[in-house]
Order: structure tokens, then sequence, then C-alpha cells
């Protein structure tokens, strides 16, 4: 095999050498455990979790690997195929996963020589071949699900090397640490049902190998103007002076982003490094989607760690498990069977795009530079890059998201809800799903969307009131001191008459009332969205000499309005 220049980015990264011309193991013991592997434990005699670690440490040493596994990732891997599986999952798992995983890495410089031969051929004038999709530079790579089963074998046989990985902000791709979870945490169910989401999808392969491919896109908001008009790192003027109309909004109060029953862009909450801790002691969103869709395991070993302009798209990523649960109380609970269709690339119609947002920010959420961060960051996950190669067709698909940037990392609920709608709405997406998880404080967010849009706002109006709203969050957390009513208000006011009797005798009593029909007035502490609410019903002010002395919020009959003027006046 020719050398080749998307080849030499990765090959330092991966545990085959290039001998005449040829892709291949660099040991051949190696390759005579694992041809001893394919012919099942009564051949190789690995039939318990401690013969399993002691192979691994056998195919590592001859491998010459420098970094040793530790002593908790080795008895990880013997306590869970051992105690933490049945004797009837263990044996299924020895005699029918395992010498399936040992044939795909027989067959893994093939398969890889295979996938270069035909990475040229995937998009006309488009490079799709595996390499290190580094920072600073859109790309895109093709991998076919039976490579990714050989890449996903190698991790889990800890066979990458590691040495080079940290320095060039890769993150870990070895199951070592995983495994070693099992050892090194106290209450570690979650870390077991992780495990049993990999275990799961290495026997449902080893039965049947899917036949697609998933793509791997890094995708970067451009250096020069595109030729939609779009700036690199859109500033405020541009995002306050935006035109574009505002999205329909669809909020969910329960069901989770990846049941999502319609085609739409699925956001994976992400750490800047792939992944998270996926392969560590993670288990919060982008984790658990990691575990369900392990073949998103394979973007780790290639894609560094996002800048501050980047997101990374993945599309064709099978769903393996079912599961329960969230953190700690997460549970695999059986098989998945994924019905989704394929596109013309073969790749299941799943698209997830991994965006990261700022880690436990704080007030200085609010500051203009974070708001900018986040819309922008958002924007180039959402925008449809690849239109330009014509690769994809998305005019009618959304974004299905929610509270991205909250929970682990305290993000304001509120502020990232509205800095994603438009973000959504300016990469001209025709809708966003949005789940909230039960957050209270988003309660009445579909109430919100819906009467903002029916206002006629548009993109530039939502970021200036995001702006207004954080500057005032800025200036009371500097005065450290109880908040103070602050208005967010565009008044209606009107005259009301009626008759009131008295002692027997009728007058008639006009009284000034402002109705809220856009903005009610907002507490400077109080959360976002109540500070954005169009008023269901409006607000009744009632004023006398320009002082108020009665708000009404609630809906009254005209008679029990009239006694509270009566009362009042």
């Amino acid at each position: 095999m020719e050398r080749r220049e998307d080849l030499e980015t990765i090959l330092a990264y991966l545990p085959l050498v290039i001998q005449d011309s040829s892709l291949s193991w660099p040991s051949s013991h190696l390759v005579e455990v694992l041809e001893a592997l394919t012919k099942g434990p009564s051949h190789s005699r690995v039939d318990s979790g401690q013969t399993l670690s002691d192979i691994i440490s056998d195919m590592r040493q001859s491998l010459s690997l420098t970094s040793h596994l530790s002593y908790s990732a080795l008895q990880g891997y013997a306590l869970f195929f051992d105690e933490k599986m049945s004797k009837e999952e263990s044996s299924r798992w020895f005699n029918e996963a395992l010498p399936a995983m040992a044939c795909l890495l027989l067959r893994f410089p093939s398969l890889l020589e295979l996938h270069y031969l035909n990475s040229e051929n995937i998009i006309n004038g488009v490079e799709t071949g595996l390499r290190v999709l580094g920072s600073n530079k859109a790309g895109i790579v093709f991998l076919s699900q039976e490579l990714i089963g050989a890449l996903l074998s190698c991790s889990f046989f800890c066979l990458f090397p590691v040495d080079d990985r940290s320095s060039n902000s890769l993150p870990n791709i070895n199951f070592d640490k995983l495994f070693g979870s099992l050892i090194s945490t106290g209450r570690n169910e979650h870390q077991e049902n992780k495990i049993r989401c990999i275990a799961h999808y290495f026997q449902r392969i080893s039965s049947c190998i899917p036949p697609g491919f998933v793509s791997f896109e890094r995708k970067i908001l451009s250096l020069e103007q595109d030729h939609s008009g779009l700036e690199a790192f859109p500033d405020e003027g541009f995002w306050s002076t935006s035109n574009v109309n505002l999205c329909p909004v669809e909020v969910h109060t329960c069901g989770l982003i990846e049941d999502q029953s319609v085609e739409a862009l699925e956001v994976d909450f992400a750490n800047k490094y792939l992944g998270g801790g996926a392969l560590r002691k993670g288990c919060v969103q982008e984790e658990i989607r990691f575990m369900i869709n392990p073949e998103l395991i394979a973007g780790m070993l290639f894609l560094p760690a996002m800048e501050v302009s980047e997101a990374i798209e993945v599309v064709g990523a099978e769903r393996f498990s079912h599961y329960t649960g969230y953190s700690s109380s997460f549970r695999f609970s059986g098989d998945y069977v994924d019905t989704k269709e394929r596109d013309v690339f073969g790749r299941r119609k799943t698209r997830i795009v991994a965006i990261d947002a700022l880690r436990h920010p704080g007030i200085s959420q609010y500051k203009p530079e974070c708001l900018l961060r986040e819309a922008n960051k958002a924007l180039c996950g959402f925008l449809h890059v690849c239109k330009k190669h014509c690769i994809d067709h998305e005019g009618g698909v959304g974004v299905a998201t929610g509270n991205w940037g909250c929970g682990a990392y305290g993000g304001d609920a509120e502020v990232k809800s509205l800095l994603q709608w438009i973000a959504v709405s300016q990469a001209r997406r025709p809708f966003m799903s949005y789940y909230t998880f039960g957050f209270e404080a988003l309660h009445n967010l579909n109430q919100v969307t819906e009467l903002v849009i029916s206002k006629g706002w548009r993109v530039g109006d939502v970021w200036k009131k995001l702006v207004e709203y954080s500057n005032q969050r800025l200036r009371s957390s500097k005065k450290r001191r109880e908040p103070k009513v602050e208005k967010m208000i565009i008044p209606y006011s009107t005259q009301l008459t009626c008759a009131l009797k008295e002692n027997g005798r009728t007058r008639q009593v006009s009284v000034l009332i402002t109705i809220h029909t856009n903005l009610v007035d907002a507490v400077v502490e109080t959360d976002l969205v109540s500070s954005l609410q169009v008023s269901l019903f409006p607000e009744i002010i009632f004023t006398k000499a320009g002082n108020t002395l009665y708000r009404e919020k609630g809906i009254k009959t005209a008679d029990e309005l009239s006694k509270i003027m009566a009362f009042l006046f």
C-alpha cells in the first residue's frame, strides 16, 4: 500500500505498521493469539474474565506498548466477566462474541486498506479517508460499520498506542479506564451497565455485522465569508440586526432527544473532548448516548478537542441498546433494533451534533462575549456545512435539543433555550424540538415561544432582549443587594368605565387600566422566560394619581372586577 497523506496522520495512533507496501500487524505472536481466539475457548483457553485479562496483557506486550494497564483495569475485566455476568451470558460471550471480535481484528489491516481504496469514490472531489481531523480545518471521514467494529475491538483489547494522544488533544480511546472504574468506584452499578451496553453491541455484531456507513464531520465557522454571506464567528452586530424569522418550537416536557419521532439533528451536550467521560466514570447525556450508540466512540480515535468555533456532526451511528435512568441510576434494559432508514450513502438517518457549552460559567455567562460564544457554538453545530458538497439534503431536518450546558455545567436553562432557538432559526432549520427534562423554570416555554412569534419578533429582537436581561443580571451581581424591580414592559393603557351603586345611588367611575400585552414586570433575579413571557391573560394594574394601588394577575369576571374597583375607588 502506497504512502498516503491521510494514513500518515493517523498511523502513529494505530497498532498497525506498513510492511512491504501493506498494512499488517507488527507481531506474529499477536496474530497467533487472534487466530486461537477465533476458534473459541476450547482452543484458546480464554473462557473467563481472568484469562481474558491475562490475554489482553499478553497482546499488549507483543505490540511493545510502553504504557502499562493499571491493576484495577485488569481486575475490572475479570470482575465483569466472572461475577457481573451470569454463567449463561459469560458462556455466550466467550463462545460467540470474543471469537467474532478476534476475527475482525485479524481482518483489520485488510479492512483498512479497502477503506482507503474506496475513500476517494464516496463523494466526488471530497476527501473521506480515515485521518486525524485536526482543529481549524473542516473535514469529513466515512467509515464502514464493519471497520468501526474492528476499531472498537482494538479499544476493547486496549491495543491502541496512547503515548502522544493527550499532547495532541486526542481523548482516551482504550477501554482500560472504563473497566478499571468497576474497581475504583464505590457505587458502580451505572459503570457496570455502561459496560453491559458495550458488551451487548459486540454480541450483536458477532451475529450480524451491519452493512452501512457512519460519517464524522468537523464543522467550522469559516474564517472567510461563505457563499451565503455568513461571516466567521458572527459578532454582536450580526445577531442584533438579524432579520431572520424565528422557527416554530415544539416543547416536550417528557421524552428523550434520541426518541425524536421525526428526522432531526439531535444535540449531544458535549465535552470539548468528544465523548467526555464515556470511557471513564461519566454517565450523563453525552456518555449515555455513546453507550447506546457505541459507534460514536470511533470518532474519539481521530477527532481532537473542539475549538470555540467548531462542532462535530456524526451521521449514521446505529443504536443497539435500550436503557433507563440517568447518571447513577443508569441501567441497560435490553436490545434495541434501530429501524431508521438509510440514506444514499448507507448511513442511518440519525444525525447527532456535538457542541460543547461553557463549563461552570457562573455569573460570567451573562457577559456579552459569553453570550456570543454560546450563540456561535450552537450556530456552528446547526448550520448545514456539507451542503456545499451536495452530499446531503436536509431541507426538512430540524433540531432536537434540550438543556444544553445546564445541569452539571451550571448554565442558565432559560438563557440557553433562547440562545439555541435563535441559532436554530439563524441556521434556517424548520423547527426546534425542545426537551425540558422536567426543568420547572421552562414550564411555560411553549407559550412564550408561540406568543413571541405571534408578535412578529425576529432573531435580532430576541438577541437584544437576551443582552438586556443579561446586563441586568450583571448589574445586580455587582451591587450585591436585594433585587429591585426592573421594567421590561411594553404596556397598553385604556380607560375602563363602569357603574357603581352606593347607598341606592349610581355613579360612573372611570379607571385607567394598564394591560401588559407584551412583557410583564421582571424582577432581575427571576428567570428569563418569565421576563420574556407574553401574558396568557393580561396583567391589570389599578392606578390612582400615578400610584399603583393593586395588580391583578388572575382571570376575573366582570362582576369581580367591579367589586375590586368599588373597594379601591
